[in-house]
């Protein structure tokens, strides 16, 4: 992927006549002060409108998914896929690129402590802020895109996470929230082989489901990205993000508890979904068009089971929900990072009308977790 430009350098070749292959473009987020920033962007991609896209060959993108979204650097796929259609794994030596997530999504990154004090200063709303997996059935979307308020046992503050992820194992009753080393699950693309995010191998990672089981062992982890450079500027560490998780409580220890290593999780109290905060959307590139009025829970948005009354996580007790996979983690806030592409940085998984146009996909990243990759088409010269 080419090295990313400045917004001014964007602005300049959107002014001039295509003559042929243009340069990619792309950002860095703004968690870095060097970098340019999120308003920038905004306003860049709010002018052009998506009415340029140099980066595929065309004049415009008119045809594409997701049209007007923010500029990135352009993916090119090992059998040619690019924009969205980016692949979320590739053959290690094959030489195409691959999209990844976003560590700067990871909850206490530099960029989201940003974002929670840009939108306290705005709304007056304390809270955290976040992202992952979530599932609920009476979505026409399944919940993604959607952001949920939810107010979790021995968390200080409530927490506004966005649904970018959906899945089989996840339910209306459990989020499972991106946070550092948090478990890989069943697609691990953060550690072990040549195309993972970061170096090493997987054993310090912990359990595949849960990550690291305490503070102490984060710092075994490798600290940055193969490709550093990006996370180092924005102040982020997969160390210190993983030791945030377990300082604000969002995660757990099984250490000295009857059934061992990554088995607790804490009690989701209430959830409910709410309106999508500009500054976390800003981070994401993903909202819907249907979103609640409210920050706060309301009784209209909460799932069947809420406010919580009598439940625990018993993700400790597979038993006690009869082994079943849609039960055993009712109620908890679960934890992963996988590093990999989510399911809403795929036009598939998208419905358009339920979208906000330019922000219909999630904005996925390039190997070192920040670089932003273009998602406003699919295919190149704009067949799309």
């Amino acid at each position: 992927m080419a090295r990313p430009v400045s917004i001014l350098a964007l602005v300049a070749a959107a002014a001039v006549p295509h003559r042929g292959a243009a340069s990619s473009s792309g950002f860095l987020p703004p968690s870095s002060a060097a970098n340019e920033s999120s308003s920038s962007l905004e306003s860049f991609a709010a002018v052009a409108g998506g009415a340029t896209c140099a980066l595929y060959g065309c004049g415009s993108c008119g045809s594409c998914f997701n049209a007007g979204a923010r500029p990135g650097v352009k993916c090119t796929g090992a059998r040619g896929e690019t924009g969205y259609l980016c692949p979320s794994d590739i053959q290690p030596g094959s030489g195409g690129d691959m999209a990844y997530a976003c560590m700067d999504w990871s909850f206490g990154s530099a960029a989201m402590q940003a974002a929670e004090g840009g939108f306290r200063a705005r709304s007056g709303q304390d809270v955290y802020l976040g992202v992952g997996t979530y599932g609920i059935a009476t979505d026409p979307q399944q919940g993604l895109g959607a952001c949920y308020r939810l107010k979790v046992e021995g968390v200080d503050k409530d927490i506004i996470a966005q649904s970018i992820n959906t899945g089989f194992d996840v339910a209306g009753n459990q989020f499972d929230l991106q946070m550092g080393a948090g478990g890989t699950g069943a697609f691990n693309t953060c550690s072990g082989d040549g195309t993972s995010m970061f170096p090493g191998s997987k054993s310090a990672w912990g359990c595949q489901y849960g990550g690291i089981d305490s503070r102490a062992a984060c710092s075994a982890l490798p600290s940055h990205p193969r490709e550093g450079a990006a996370m180092r500027a924005a102040g982020d560490s997969l160390v210190s993000l993983c030791e945030t998780s377990f300082d604000r409580n969002v995660r757990l220890s099984g250490a000295g508890k009857p059934a061992g290593e990554c088995k607790y999780n804490p009690t989701i109290l209430d959830v409910a979904r709410v309106k999508c905060p500009d500054e976390l959307v800003k981070l994401t590139q993903m909202q819907r068009s249907d979103d609640p009025a409210a920050y706060e829970i309301t009784a209209a948005f909460r799932p069947t089971g809420f406010p919580n009354q009598d439940k625990t996580c018993l993700s400790y007790d597979p038993a006690a929900n009869d082994w079943d996979p849609k039960k055993i983690s009712a109620y908890c806030l679960t934890r992963m990072m996988d590093c990999r592409k989510p399911s809403g940085g795929w036009n598939s998984n998208v419905k358009a009308s339920l979208m906000v146009p330019g922000k219909q996909l999630v904005q996925t990243c390039t190997a070192d977790g920040y670089t932003r990759i273009d998602v406003q088409c699919g295919c190149d010269a704009c067949q799309c």
